[in-house]
């Protein structure tokens, strides 16, 4: 499965729809947590390469498929 390009505003948005709150943001980074313990930490740029956003996600243990389902 090819993930769409995305700006960081959009992967926000989105993994706030899936119950992440951002937490901390430093620099161009942003950490969010999951109330069950998960947590991600992304760059915040216009537009994100697909293999850091698909990293990101393996490393948070997110689904690609259940992300892709709150992306609007």
């Amino acid at each position: 499965m090819k993930l769409p390009l995305l700006s960081s505003r959009q992967i926000h948005a989105a993994l706030q729809r899936m119950g992440f709150v951002e937490i901390h943001r430093k620099g161009s980074h942003v950490k969010m947590e999951h109330t069950d313990g998960r947590r991600i930490v992304f760059p915040y740029h216009d537009e994100m390469d697909r293999h850091t956003l698909r990293g990101a996600l393996r490393d948070a243990g997110v689904p690609e498929e259940d992300f892709l389902n709150h992306i609007r």
